[in-house]
């Protein structure tokens, strides 16, 4: 049986250096692999998830993989929805859906410099637990 180590999920942009700050500012996401073609972002002090963000251009996408991706959304968990949408507000990306929630889940829909659908939530959970200290 193969074992997973890591899950890297690609993103093909437009602007390399623009979804990087994006995913930086929206998500708080942390760089930990650059190249002139591919930059990686993962959370602090997770190692097993990682977002590649890739130039859509570049000779090592995968021919069956270039165009525009269907069937797909990303969700970012985070801390609080409406934060994480006035920021991508700021960004100047499309909200697609304003924040609502209940008493199970707040979130709103917006996309990525590149077009790609994020789902931002909060779950409920989220304010039960306690904080995590991280080591930047």
């Amino acid at each position: 049986m193969t074992i997973t180590h890591r899950i890297r999920f690609n993103i093909l942009a437009k602007d390399v250096e623009e979804s990087v700050r994006f995913y930086q500012r929206i998500a708080g996401m942390i760089e930990v692999e650059t190249h002139t073609w591919l930059r990686v972002l993962t959370l602090p002090g997770d190692t097993h998830f990682e977002l590649g963000l890739i130039d859509e251009v570049s000779e090592f996408v995968p021919r069956a993989a270039r165009g525009i991706a269907e069937g797909a959304y990303l969700t970012l968990l985070v801390d609080n929805v409406s934060a994480a949408v006035q920021a991508a507000f700021d960004e100047g990306v499309e909200i697609v859906e304003e924040p609502r929630g209940d008493a199970y889940l707040a979130h709103a829909v917006i996309r990525d410099p590149n077009g790609v659908v994020i789902e931002l939530a909060t779950p409920a959970a989220v304010n039960q637990r306690p904080p995590v200290e991280t080591i930047a």
